[in-house]
């Protein structure tokens, strides 16, 4: 069975969304070694950690396999792609 098609008069939920999320398993894993969860303090470095992740300015960047490995295949020094 094909997807629905809009017809215009109705618009379909999923319609021209576009993915704007952003998770790492690696951040989670340095932040519960940094402070304990369920904490406020914790709670105000997820928010903080995540969004200069989101934007390419990962705090753990300097301890993270998953971003020497990407430096590694992109040939650069220091910059990370950014995601949005």
């Amino acid at each position: 069975m094909n997807k629905p098609q809009s017809n215009g008069l109705v618009e379909l939920h999923d319609a021209n969304q576009k993915e704007r999320g952003f998770f790492c398993m690696e951040l989670v894993c340095h932040l519960n070694n940094e402070a304990k969860m369920g904490t406020e303090e914790y709670r105000q470095l997820w928010h903080q950690r995540f969004g200069q992740a989101k934007v390419g300015e990962c705090h753990y960047r300097g301890q993270c396999r998953i971003y020497a490995r990407t430096m590694e295949k992109q040939k650069k020094n220091g910059i990370q792609l950014s995601l949005f």
